[in-house]
Parts: structure tokens; sequence; C-alpha cells
């Protein structure tokens, strides 16, 4: 659970009661038709006279008690999923034998998907995280460094692990995670497979480049024999950094690349087989490369002799962090005959083509070998004819390209972009036949970009600075939209990470279903600067969808870096105040077509919130019982947002359909009363910040407004825009959220607070223990309605540590209005980067920073997001199971043995005619989403004990 910290001393929880009521407080207070507006602290004793106001279903307001409005549930168990999704990792893809399949790596799974549907057939997790058994109890840092087909076993592959673990995992059943091999070396680079005859069969040989000090690495051969018994045979060592590792048929020639240079090993024997592992030996030559090298791939040429293939030719594809493609044709030719390995002979002379800006990411050889394949940062797969060296391009892709595999027949393209996403072209056409992709919100990855490699004008940002923009669809629950940037690089290409898209994702099939541009982007024109900077896109910081699920308003932000305004900074003025001063802030007003699943921007809203500058936007909260937004700025003003019938000449203007047109405006205006008397130094002012939240039946606007030392709660009639009541004091530090949940307001700061609005009692509020601006950036607060509960998470980042990075850990809280006891902890191993309400059920939808989702439900609801087929067993072939006891000739069976009428044995049934009413089956299947729906095991018993039960006897 969260550590809590109270007056410096640590406790799980504290809390800290109000002042004692006087006995005339304590009676029972008259009602006030509209109380007066006054400030007041948590330790006074002013109240809304003990009565709260809700919606009756005439839509009248009344006044009722508050012990009418929450109702006592009996505590139920919380349970969490296991995790789905993630982030593919930077690992070619894998295409089947039969090219039906396509095989993808994760940072925490195996996953296989159809090429026919896009559909995911299975997930095989795999135990990264988990402890081995030489430190037995702290998990090892490690991750997934290359997963490559078995040569001998086409339903298998290799997967190696950072730290030395290996698996062998048959894809197709799911199996082989629980047993890995264990490498005496922690700390695995790169693997390759082939398959080498040791004796008279045929054996996957692993080659597996390892480190084993800190300036040496080596190769080290390895069989299924030698991985039992961790005793495989070093072939080379290099004295570089080597970070690539291929290999051409039968393991006959091994290629290495270390920064610039390239060694080659040839083996050495010539018989048909080799008898042992040891028998393989290499002839290693070096030569260098004229830039750094990024990617590599290689074209083995072979010679069919009756001692079996040998190696005639080999061809050499070079993708360098300039940009360069170097290919080397039939480069075995070219080596020197007599070079040591610690030599490095003279360089050879390539071919060179040069399209990309900046690094190339992959580049593969096709299966003719008339073309070179390649893809970068340009968001373009460029073509390269060898022979007339003509280029052809398929461009504007979604985001950079990270990986290409060519399929075994060469008819396909699996192309892997950054915005974690794949996609499989036809080489005749290059139009799209498979499309997969997961959450595409930003994560931390393993590795630094190959655009690090070389030195550039800007640094990117290599941490997660602001928790995940995300709304649930109240319309259709089982669709969660995220606000993503356009792939991994160009989101952190600022300082500040640029989200301007909104990706809307399916849980119940669990993939993307479509990109909607919310803000300016620039993601394959002309996006970099003349000094070389990227330029950066706006990035949205609110999202809410209106009750009704048709109207969606957004926020997004834009502001020139400070590199770029140096012409315009004169006199005492600083480069990052000119920057504030340029600006964008737009308020966008959305509707959603359910019908044609189309986005249409109907109203922009310029400065919203604007005094001598564009103010930023604190918050943007929806209305729950009509189509109404309020904003709250830094200037101090809520403004109450409605739409109205958009008129030309007077007359109601009308779509193409005959549809009425709307447009968004401000209808109230409400200025904060803390402010009223500090216009004369807004200027001035210290750092403020805020938050919004509507009463559950819409009501009361809560809004909380301050600097972190006079931060003040802010009650607005929403019908005539008066101020209700003020509360003071329930702030310490920024306000970072709040909540409204029954009577009861929950405010996160420093503190986490619950306060009783109509009883003015505080019930409870406690400390978080570490209130840096690292752990506030990503601390978030989220409330159920229908498990009247709500949930804090915060990471838990190490003392050390100054950002948000990788090896972060989070914890989740679930906690009550009535009691300070958590209900539910639970730690992740990743850093949670945002939290969603389920809006049918009681539970939430939690985001981690390896774009995971995991589901967190109480009570029946069993926390399981949507399995494939293959998880449930259910894509098995179905055997008919043979009788149990067969009937012999002459026996007779259970039918026969009732009579003609069949009136004397029904008499011993106790049979009679179910009738369902349809509203218990809508209980059983209406309760949750589908990602949180209980296992079709535990429905189908609900349901079947419909109707067996037997009726009530009179």
């Amino acid at each position: 659970m969260v550590r809590l910290n109270v007056n410096g001393e640590t406790a799980s929880l504290k809390k800290r009661k109000r002042e004692q009521k006087d006995e005339a407080d304590a009676k029972q207070k008259r009602v006030r038709s509209r109380p007066k507006s006054k400030h007041r602290t948590r330790n006074e004793s002013k109240s809304l006279e003990g009565l709260f106001p809700i919606q009756n279903g005439d839509g009248d307001i009344e006044l009722l008690d508050s012990s009418l409005i929450e109702a006592s549930l009996a505590p139920q168990p919380w349970k969490v999923s296991n995790p789905m999704g993630g982030r593919m990792l930077d690992i070619d893809p894998i295409f089947s034998s039969d090219e039906k399949h396509l095989i993808l790596t994760y940072n925490t799974s195996i996953q296989v998907y159809s090429t026919d549907d896009s559909l995911l057939v299975r997930r095989i997790a795999i135990p990264v995280a988990k402890p081995r058994p030489e430190n037995e109890g702290e998990p090892v840092p490690a991750h997934i460094v290359s997963s490559v087909p078995s040569k001998v076993s086409p339903e298998h592959i290799w997967v190696a692990c950072s730290d030395g673990r290996i698996w062998h995992i048959n894809w197709v059943l799911g199996t082989g995670m629980d047993r890995p091999y264990l490498l005496m070396t922690k700390n695995v680079l790169d693997m390759t497979v082939e398959s080498v005859e040791l004796g008279s069969l045929a054996e996957d040989v692993l080659l597996v480049l390892q480190t084993s000090t800190k300036l040496l690495a080596q190769i080290v051969a390895y069989t299924t024999k030698a991985l039992a018994s961790n005793s495989g045979k070093v072939i080379h060592t290099c004295d570089e950094s080597p970070q690539l590792l291929r290999s051409a048929v039968g393991a006959k020639a091994v290629i290495v690349a270390a920064n610039d240079v390239v060694h080659i090993g040839l083996l050495k024997t010539k018989r048909k087989s080799a008898n042992t592992l040891e028998a393989l030996e290499y002839r290693f030559t070096a030569f260098n490369v004229p830039d750094i090298i990024t990617c590599l791939d290689i074209r083995p040429t072979l010679q069919t002799t009756r001692s079996g293939d040998e190696l005639q030719a080999l061809d050499l594809a070079v993708g360098c962090a300039r940009g360069a493609i170097y290919a080397y044709k039939d480069v075995l030719s070219k080596l020197p005959t007599t070079a040591s390995s610690s030599h490095k002979g003279s360089p050879i002379q390539p071919q060179k083509y040069h399209w990309h800006r900046r690094a190339v990411h992959s580049v593969k050889w096709s299966e003719d070998g008339n073309y070179l394949i390649s893809g970068g940062y340009e968001t373009v797969l460029v073509l390269f004819q060898l022979d007339t060296r003509k280029q052809n391009y398929l461009p504007h892709l979604a985001a950079p390209i990270e990986n290409i595999a060519v399929s075994p027949s060469g008819s396909s393209y699996a192309v892997h972009l950054d915005d974690n996403s794949t996609m499989v072209l036809s080489t005749a056409e290059l139009k799209p036949t498979a499309y997969i992709t997961g959450i595409q919100s930003l994560v931390l990855n393993d590795h630094p970009p190959k655009e690090s490699l070389v030195r550039r004008v800007w640094k990117a940002a290599d941490d997660i600075s602001m928790p995940l923009v995300s709304a649930i669809n109240p319309s259709n629950p089982s669709h969660i939209y995220l606000c993503v940037g356009n792939g991994q690089q160009a989101t952190l290409g600022g300082a500040e990470p640029s989200m301007p898209l909104l990706q809307s994702f399916d849980i119940n099939s669990f993939q993307g279903l479509a990109q909607h541009a919310l803000a300016r982007t620039n993601p394959t024109d002309t996006n970099i600067t003349s000094q070389g900077a990227p330029i950066v896109d706006p990035r949205v910081t609110k999202l809410a969808f209106s009750h009704d699920g048709q109207w969606l308003a957004s926020v997004d932000e834009w502001q020139p870096p400070e590199r770029d305004v140096d012409v315009f900074v004169s006199g005492s003025k600083a480069p990052g105040d000119v920057a504030r001063e340029k600006r964008e802030i737009f308020l966008k007003f959305w509707h959603f077509d359910t019908n044609s699943k189309s986005v249409e921007l109907v109203t922009r809203i310029n400065e919203a919130h604007h005094t001598t500058q564009p103010e930023p936007i604190f918050d943007l909260a929806s209305d729950p019982s009509s189509p109404r937004f309020a904003t709250l700025g830094n200037d101090g003003i809520v403004r109450f947002w409605t739409s109205k019938l958009r008129k030309r000449d007077g007359l109601a203007a009308t779509g193409p359909e005959g549809q009425q047109l709307r447009s968004w405006s401000c209808s109230r205006v409400v200025a904060l009363p803390t402010f009223v008397q500090q216009d004369d130094v807004l200027d001035s002012a210290p750092t403020r910040s805020g938050a919004l939240a509507f009463s559950e039946d819409g009501s009361v606007l809560f809004a909380a407004f301050g600097t972190a030392a006079e931060a003040v709660v802010v009650a607005i009639d929403t019908e005539t825009g008066a101020v209700r009541d003020v509360v003071s004091g329930m702030f310490r530090g920024q306000v970072r959220s709040i909540k409204v949940l029954a009577c009861c307001l929950v405010m996160l700061s420093d503190d986490l607070t619950v306060y009783d609005i109509v009883a003015d009692e505080l019930r409870y509020s406690f400390t978080l223990k570490d209130t840096s601006e690292v752990t506030n950036r990503l601390t978030q607060l989220a409330v159920n309605y229908q498990s009247r509960c709500f949930a804090l998470v915060a990471p838990i980042p190490d003392s050390y540590r100054t950002k948000i990075g990788k090896g972060t850990k989070s914890e989740l809280v679930i906690l009550s209005t009535e009691s300070s006891e958590p209900l539910f902890t639970k730690s992740f191993s990743q850093a949670i980067t945002g939290v969603i309400p389920a809006i049918t059920s009681s539970g939430f939808v939690v985001i981690d920073a390896a774009a995971q989702i995991w589901s967190v439900t109480q009570g029946a609801e069993q926390g399981q997001l949507l399995q494939p087929l293959a998880d449930l067993g259910m894509d098995k072939e179905v055997i008919d199971a043979p009788v149990d006891v067969a009937v012999e000739e002459g026996e007779q069976s259970d039918e026969e043995m009732v009579d003609a009428d069949g009136d004397a044995e029904m008499e011993d049934y106790d049979i009679h005619q179910a009738v369902v009413a349809p509203q218990h089956l809508a209980d059983i299947f209406n309760t949750a989403p589908a990602f949180a729906m209980p296992p079709i095991e535990d429905l189908f018993y609900q349901v079947a004990g419909l109707f067996s039960a037997k009726p009530t006897k009179a």
C-alpha cells in the first residue's frame, strides 16, 4: 500500500479528526433556500444544513437527507487480472512457415496473430521479471533481446533474455515458458539460430552474443544439450562493443557488427557434418564501415553439391546512423585470404545508397536480391533497385519504421512501426493485408533510440513527465480513448511529450480502431527545422465526454521551444517568458457520430481563458446530467459551455442528411471569490493550480483553485451560477484532483482528504510519504460510482531516482469514503500512467508504462480481460467422446424403458417448464463490460441455474 507520513511519523493510515462541535451545532439546522457565500475552513462548523441536493425523476431539485443517498454495501474482495497487450520490441517479426501466422515479440509476452484477419490467436506470457534462483526474492531487471524461429522445428521459437535466460517455446501449443535454460552470463546482447548436422542428426545451434567483461564480448555456440549443462563453446571474442549478430545457413558464416567494424567468420570444416560442437571452428576477418552501424542484413547464395549445400557467395547490407546504406555484393570474394581476428583489413568498397535523413532503423534484402528495403524516422518505406539505382516509396505511414521482415516466399513484408503497430504488406502492390496495433501510449524503452548514436542539436525526453490523458465513451463502455503521439520517438522529440492524436481502442477485440487528429500534426512533411531540430507537435491536456457520449471536449496546448524564440528576446525578458507569451491554447468540441463512427470538429475556442496572455486551462469537467462542460483557467474564472442550434440567415442550419447542426459557446462565467480581491496583483501571483468536479446529479460544481498555500474549494450552483459555499484549508501543495462521491469530496494534493460537504465534517485525511514533483506528476485519482469507491495510484521511484524511468514501480490503493482503511492494495512493477473507472462495473482499468492493460474489479466480477480462444482451450479440434457404457444387443436403452404413453415413468421425475424473466438474464450479462465479465464457465452455471431452478410449491 502507499506509505503515508503524518507529522513526520510513518503510518499506514492516520485519521485526522476535526474539532469537537458545540452543542448548538450538533442540533438539526434549518434549511436555507440559498446560503450566502462565506469562506470557511474545515475546522469551522458551517455546513450545507445537513442536506444534499439531488434530482428526482421529474427533473426537479429536491433536498433529501444524506443518509438516504449512500447505500451500505457488504465488502467484496477485489481482484486484478493478468496484463494484456504490451509494447512491441525492436525485434524483427517472425512469419510462420506457411505464412498464415505472424509472431510478434512484446516486452512481456510472445503474441501470435492470424495474417488473414489480424486477430490474436495466442498470447504466451514470458516471465521476464521473475526472480532467478541465485537471487531469490529480488526480481532481476531484464528484457527480451532476441526471438528467432527454430530451424529444425517450425512450431518452436527461441527467446533470449538479457539476464541469460533462454526459452524454447512451442508457439502452436503455448508451452515451454516454465523451464528456461540459464546461462552463466548475465548480459546477453543478441542471439541467432542455425541448423547444423552434428553427427547424423540436424540440431539447432544457438549463437549467443554475450559480454564476458566490461570491454570484451564473446560469441558462444550452444546446442540443447550444451544449454542444459551450460557448456557452450566460444568461437570468437571481440574487443569492441558489438550490438548485432547474424549468421548464414548452417552456421557456415557468422557476422558481428561492432560500432563501425564488421567481423565475418567462415566455418573451417569442409566435411558434410561435424561430430561435436567442439568441431565448429571459424576464421574471422574484420573490416571497417564508413559510419556507425545501426542495422544489417545478409543474403547467402548456396550451391548444391553431393556433400550438401555449400556457401557460394554472401551479400551484406549495412544501415548506418547518418542515413547511408552500404551494399557489399559477394563480400566473401573481397575478404583477404590471410587475416587474424584482431587485425582489421583494408576497407572494402561498397555501393552506397543514401536517402534517409537520419539513422536507418532497418534494412532487408528482397527474396530475389534485386532490391533493398529500408525504413527509418521519416515514416517512409524505401525500395532501392540495385541495378538501376531507382527508388520506390511507400510514404505517409503512421509512425517511424522500426523493423522489416520478409516472408519465406517473398510475397509479403511485415513492417513494425514505432507507434506499437505492425502491418503486413503485399510485395506486388504494397497494399496492407493485415494490421495489428496495441496501446500506443508513451512507454519507457529498454534501449535508447538509434538516433542517439550520433550527437544531435536537440535532446529527446527520456522520462514520462505527465499522466496519460484518457477517457471512456459512456455510449460504448468497451471503447477507451487515449491521447497519443506520432510514434514513440516523435512523442519524445521536445522538452514535453507531444500527443496530438486520439486513439480509440476496443478492449473486447483488443485492437486499435482508429486515430483522430485533435491538434495540428506534422507526421511526414517538413518536420525538422533548418538547424536540424524536430518540430514539436501540440499535446492534448484534457479530455471529457458528455453524459450521452455524443460530444467530446478537448484542450490542446502548444508552446514554442525556447531555442526557437531567441530572436524575440529583448530587454529583461527570458526565453521562457517569451515562449509562454506565444503559447497557443485551444478548447475544441467534437461530435461523435455513432453510425459512421466519425469525429467532427464543431467548435474551436481560441484562448478560452485569457488575461494579458493566454492562460492555461487547469481542468475540464462534464456534466453527468446534461450535455454541458465546465472549464477552469489560471485567470480564476469558471466558464460553462453549452450547445445551441446553428443558424444561417435566421434559419436553423442543417447538414447534408438533414440533421440539425449545433455550435458551442460560453453560457455562464463565474469568477471565483478568492480572486475578486486579487485582480490587481494577478500578474505577480505565485503559481496556481485547480481542478473541477460536478456532483453526481449535476446540480453543484465544485472548483478547487489557488496557490499551494491558499487553495480553496468553491461550490457553485450550476443553475444560477451563485456561489453556495467556500471551504478553505483542504489542500497542502498543488491541487492535483477533486472528485465527488455521494456527499463527500475526495481531494488530492500532497494530502488525500475525504470531506463530508453535507455534514461539514472531515472524515479522514492522510499525507503521501513522497510528495516530490516526480511523484506528483503521475499521482492520480479515479472514482467508481458503481462500487462507491475511489482508487489512488502513485509511483514509487527509488530514493536516488530523479525522474520516472525504467524500474519505477507504482502502487494502487482502493478506499471508500466510510473508512480510512484500504479495501485493496496492489504493487505494480511498472509505473502506472493512467487509471480509468469502468462505467458499467465496479472496477477500474489501469494502463502502465509498458503499454499493458490491467482490470481491477470487485466481488464476483472476475477481473479478466478478453482472452483469445486458444487461451480458453477452445481452438483445438473437437473430438467426439466415446459412449461411457455401450448398449449391448438385447439390452434396453433409457428411451426404450419409457412406456408408450410415458405417463407412468414420467411421474417419477419432477419435470416443469422453466420460465425465466428477461430481467434475470440482463442481471447476468449486463453487470460489466466485456473486458470485466466473469469466465464463460461461470456465466454458463448462472444461466443454467435460472433454467434448472424448481418452481416454488404453494
